[in-house]
Order: C-alpha cells, then structure tokens, then sequence
C-alpha cells in the first residue's frame, strides 16, 4: 500500500504503538514468552534508532524524540557527553518508549565516524572527495562544521560521519573540519572491507587507500586477517608515498553493533540507504537484513521501488535473528527545493513557517540548525521570530512543500529561490508560485555552472527545469540578479 505525506505522522505514532501492543501481548501469551521479554513490557518496551541526529532539546533521530535524562553517551568507543553530538552526527540508540504514550527514553547514544583524515582529491562537480581512500559523496543535507563545502580543499583534514552506500562510499551527513592540512602525531583512521590481502608483503587496501600492516597491532577478536574482513585501521603517522602506514587494526561489526541493541524482539527504526537486493523481501539497509510482508506500507513508492543505492527509512520490528520485519518503508525524496529569506509567518502547532509567500510544513524528520549569531544549540522552530532569515531544503509530496532541513541565519537582504519552472513569459519565469524577473544586469548560468547569454538561457529553459534565482523581494516577486540552470546530480541536489 502506498500513501502520502500527510498520512506519515499519524501513521508513524499509530505503527509504533501497534508494535509495542504486539510485543506486550506476547509477554503475557504464555510462560515461555514471558520469559525471553523483559519485566514490565506491558507499561515500557525496548526501542532502538539508528540513524541522523536532526535536532537537540532532548535528542531526535529518524523522528524519534528521547528525552536523555539518564542517558550514557559514547563516541567511537570512549565516554563522552551530550555536548559532544552534534545535528548529522549517524547515531545508535538504546532507549525505552512507553507503550501508551509512545515517549521515548534513550539509556545510550552510540556515535562512530566513517573515516577522519586529510582530503587526497576533491570533485566539485560531482560533490564529491576522497579521505584515506573512502569516497564521500556530499548533498543538501549534509551538515559541516569548521567549513562549508566550497571551502574544502585537498589536504584538508576532515572527520565524515554518514550512511554507507554501494561501491565503498559514504553518503555524508556530517562533515567537521579538524585542521587545515595533516600534522605528524594526528590520528587518522578509516573503516572498511579488506581488499587485495598481499600477506607477503604486508599489504591490503580498503577502497583505494593502500595500507602497510607490517608494524600493526592486530586485534581481531579471533578472527584471521582476510578479504572481507570488516576492520578499523588507524596510524598517527604520516604518509608514505600515499601509502598508510599503521599501528593498529580492529575488527568491527560491520552493522555498527545495531545488533546489540535488543536483546529480544524490540521496535527498531533506521534510515539509509539500501546496500545489498536480492528481492524485495531479502534486502539490507546500511548492512542491516529487512525484510517485507504483506502488511508493509510504502511510502512515497511503492515495493517496486526497492533497489540498491534508493534511499529509505525503515520501521518495524527486529527479532533475535538480526533480521528487521518492516512495518512502514518510507522512500527519501530528494530536496531540489532551496528558500532562503525573511520568516513572513509561524505556526507552531501545525509546523509550517511562511516566506516569500510559500507555506512549507516541517515534520519529525526535518533537521533543524541555528547557523546565526545566536548559535542555539537546542534549536525549533518555537524559537524562530517573524522576519529572521532562514533557509530551507525542501521536496513537494503532492500539495505539500516539506521541509527536510531548516537552518537560521543571521539578516540578509537577497533572497534566493530554486524550484522547477512552472511557466516561462520571457524575461520572467515562475517558480513555486512567485515570479521571478530578469533584467539586463542580470547573470545567467547553464547546468555545468557556465556563463552564457540570456538568449541561451531562455532557449535550455523550459517546463520544469531546475532553476536557482537570486535576487531581491518586493513582497510579490523576485528582481533577479542571478538565474542558474541547475541538475542534481549523484543524488546530491546542491
């Protein structure tokens, strides 16, 4: 079954409490169920997350919002503390939810980065980069700190967090810049597959990256070094001649330990892309099994629209076999759509917020970001005013503009619009319902982000086209000193 945007957010909450009422029938079914569940199940069930951390004031992941009050926090296997996470950060979480009014409580936030080290070639075009062998793929979603994406450069030193696609790349959600180039001493670390063992010489790669294990201390739980194998490898030693020298490898879960967050049948929710399809009821998530049945419901899509590297969320229920049954795929649309201007309107209670005259609708998911002066951590939208500068990333689910990333800014006098036309009446175009006008100073770009002439322009646009128009607001329409072609690309709608 398929349904809409509008059915999401009663559906999650109703899906959720339908399991945990499942799960609690079943404590109480007979005495030998009674004993693989955990005392008290009826009133508080196990949940588990796994996904992006979208905002604070108490931790939201996948839509989920767990309070923290007794919640223990680690961060590639060392303590840490909730000030330490970060909004993209992927994130496990162990947690509680009460079985009647679906609030949740996390007992543990589990955080491990893809790879931190320094950039060895970068893709602007593509929105992509290379670190220690590990190609990271960047979209409108992805979070930086320390730089924004255009101020990358090769010999950056970076920290990437993110979800695992085909082909040994990493689908950015959070990306810290550490330092502007490598020093001796830093610690530099990357995960993957073991590839081209060459124990002769002491060799193996994990995607590109070439790494000498001659001198490495070896902790693999038991395990032989092998093709395949699932590994951290980590030195602080530089390079030589691009070839990683390491002091340590460690053999990881390549699931990311989601398997230990439930000790029996428990609501699990993740979000990610789809890494392996054999079929439609046999595919994995981010290394995670799900399967299907008749009772799933599709989202945005329909089962047909299962395959590698499509982007999905995923609730239902994991049983003791690490095997995900999915109560609700919701396919992730991509967010071509870009406003940034003045807030003209609020609605708490029903989460939309108004500007340039569009009404976009946020929900459990949209990442929410305070880029401002104000810099609040805790950031929603009860702490926007009216005429602050926002920006937003959005998708159009029917009628709908839902907004998957809300970000605060301080004051600005340009706004900037990118939408599909909706009609052309040259020298204007119509975006989203606001028209956009043009004029001799303008500046026009093709999709590869070249200047060309108005007359090209005019001649490659058309009915749906992607278009980024920049410019000042009168209160109706856009005087545009920019309008650029614009393509996504890899995924990536920057």
């Amino acid at each position: 079954m398929s349904v809409g945007h509008k059915e999401v957010l009663k559906m999650k909450r109703r899906l959720i409490l339908t399991s945990l009422t499942a799960l609690a029938i079943a404590a109480c079914g007979d005495s030998d169920s009674i004993t693989a569940q955990p005392p008290s199940s009826v009133d508080v069930s196990d949940i588990a997350v796994a996904g992006r951390i979208t905002a604070f004031g108490s931790v939201v992941a996948n839509g989920v919002q767990f309070g923290t009050d007794s919640a223990t926090v680690m961060m590639n296997g060392e303590p840490a503390t909730l000030s330490d996470l970060r909004v993209g950060m992927i994130v496990a979480i162990e947690g509680t939810i009460n079985n009647v009014t679906g609030e949740a409580e996390a007992t543990q936030i589990s955080f491990v980065d893809d790879v931190e080290g320094p950039i060895t070639s970068m893709n602007k075009a593509q929105s992509t980069f290379i670190v220690l062998g590990r190609t990271v793929v960047v979209d409108e979603l992805t979070v930086f700190e320390g730089a924004a994406f255009d101020d990358l450069t090769s010999g950056n030193v970076v920290q990437v967090s993110g979800q695992r696609r085909n082909e040994e790349r990493v689908q950015a959600t959070y990306i810290r810049r550490t330092a502007n180039s490598y020093q001796v001493g830093m610690r530099m670390e990357v995960k993957g597959v073991v590839s081209e063992l060459d124990i002769g010489n002491s060799r193996f790669r994990i995607g590109s990256q070439i790494c000498d294990y001659s001198e490495a201390a070896l902790d693999l739980g038991g395990a032989d070094l092998a093709n395949g194998l699932y590994i951290e490898a980590s030195c602080d030693s530089p390079m030589s001649d691009g070839v990683m020298l390491l002091d340590q490898i460690q053999a990881r879960d390549q699931n990311r330990d989601r398997d230990q967050l439930c000790d029996y049948d428990c609501t699990f929710e993740i979000e990610g892309f789809i890494t392996s399809f054999t079929s439609t009821t046999e595919f994995e998530v981010d290394e995670q099994p799900v399967t299907t049945d008749e009772n799933t419901i599709y989202v945005n899509g329909t089962a047909d629209t299962l395959a590698t590297d499509v982007k999905v969320a995923v609730d239902g229920t994991l049983d003791t076999n690490d095997l995900l049954l999915a109560d609700r795929i919701v396919f992730r649309l991509p967010s071509a759509i870009e406003i940034e201007a003045d807030v003209e309107a609020i609605a708490i209670e029903s989460g939309e917020v108004t500007l340039l005259g569009i009404v976009a609708q946020t929900d459990e998911s949209t990442l929410f970001q305070d880029q401002s002066t104000y810099n609040i951590r805790d950031f929603g939208l009860d702490d926007l005013a009216a005429s602050e500068r926002i920006g937003i990333r959005a998708y159009v689910d029917n009628d709908s503009l839902i907004a998957s990333r809300l970000v605060r800014y301080d004051p600005g006098t340009a706004v900037i619009l990118k939408a599909p036309v909706e009609s052309i009446a040259r020298p204007s175009i119509t975006l989203l319902g606001v028209i956009a006008t043009s004029n001799d100073n303008t500046i026009f770009q093709n999709a590869d982000k070249q200047v060309i002439t108005p007359d090209a322009f005019f001649e490659a646009v058309e009915t749906g086209s992607l278009v980024r128009a920049t410019g000042t607001y009168d209160g109706t329409s856009i005087n545009a000193s920019k309008m650029f072609l614009r393509e996504c690309q890899n995924t990536s709608c920057l």
